[in-house]
C-alpha cells in the first residue's frame, strides 16, 4: 500500500506530502486543484516516463519520493538486496532540469528500467487505476 507520496518542485507544487491510509483514499477538488499533478508524481516514482517539463519554474530539478507498506516479498528486490524483510520500500526520483534522472530504490541508486522491472509493477497501468481514465490502446 502506498502510504506517503512526498513532492517537490513538481509543476506548481512546490512541496506536499500527502499521507495515504488502509481502505478506499480519494483526491478531490476543483478543477487546477493539483489531482492530475499528483497522478504524474505518482507515475514519475513508479518509473513511468517523465518531461523535464514536469519541473517547477525556477526550480533546478524535481523531486518525489513514496513508502510502500505492507508489501508482499519482491523477489527482484531481494535478489538485489533492496527489501527490508518487513514489506516496507522507498522510492526515489530525482529530475532534473537537463534532463537527467536520479532514482533510488531504499537509497540505492537503480536505473529508471531497473526500478520498473524491480517493482515488478506496470506503472502506467497504476496511474491509469489512480486516474480512473481509460486505458490507452
Amino acid at each position: 500500500m502506498l502510504a506517503l507520496l512526498h513532492i517537490e518542485n513538481i509543476a506548481v507544487i512546490e512541496e506536499a506530502d500527502i499521507t495515504f491510509d488502509r481502505g478506499f483514499n480519494a483526491l478531490t477538488g476543483e478543477t487546477g486543484a493539483g489531482k492530475s499533478i499528483v497522478i504524474d508524481a505518482m507515475g514519475a516514482v513508479l518509473g513511468q516516463r517523465t518531461s523535464r517539463d514536469l519541473i517547477r519554474t525556477g526550480a533546478v530539478k524535481a523531486f518525489v519520493s513514496a513508502i510502500f507498506t505492507g508489501l508482499p516479498p519482491l523477489e527482484a528486490l531481494e535478489e538485489c538486496g533492496l527489501s527490508d524483510g518487513e514489506g516496507e520500500v522507498l522510492l526515489q526520483r530525482e529530475i532534473y532540469a537537463d534532463g537527467k534522472n536520479a532514482c533510488r530504490v531504499g537509497g540505492r541508486p537503480v536505473t529508471v528500467a531497473q526500478l520498473r522491472r524491480l517493482m515488478g509493477i506496470d506503472a502506467e497501468a497504476v496511474v491509469h487505476a489512480f486516474s480512473g481514465a481509460e486505458p490507452r490502446s
